[in-house]
């Protein structure tokens, strides 16, 4: 059976600010990058994109493979104010 895409873009409107995106229960692999050069930081818990997170460089993209989800959450801040995520989960 085929995966359905479902596509969020999060704005990221204040620099170092953490914002959330939810996704959908019983989801599997998720695909993110920044829709301009701007680096990210993606964390999984709350409060945390600021000090335990992953880096993603401006340009480069980031991969959860299926099964490997834990939370339906993803918490993510960026140095760069109005950076666009483009996040794609598929189901």
């Amino acid at each position: 059976m085929a995966a359905t895409p479902i596509i969020y873009n999060l704005t990221l409107t204040l620099a170092d600010t953490e914002y959330s995106q939810a996704l959908a229960a019983g989801g599997s692999r998720v695909e993110l990058k920044a829709r301009t050069l701007a680096d990210l930081k993606l964390a999984f818990i709350s409060t945390e994109s600021g000090t335990t997170y992953v880096s993603i460089f401006g340009g480069a993209s980031y991969v959860l493979p299926e099964n490997s989800r834990t939370r339906n959450t993803l918490y993510l801040q960026s140095p760069t104010a109005g950076a666009v995520v483009e996040i794609v989960e598929f189901r």
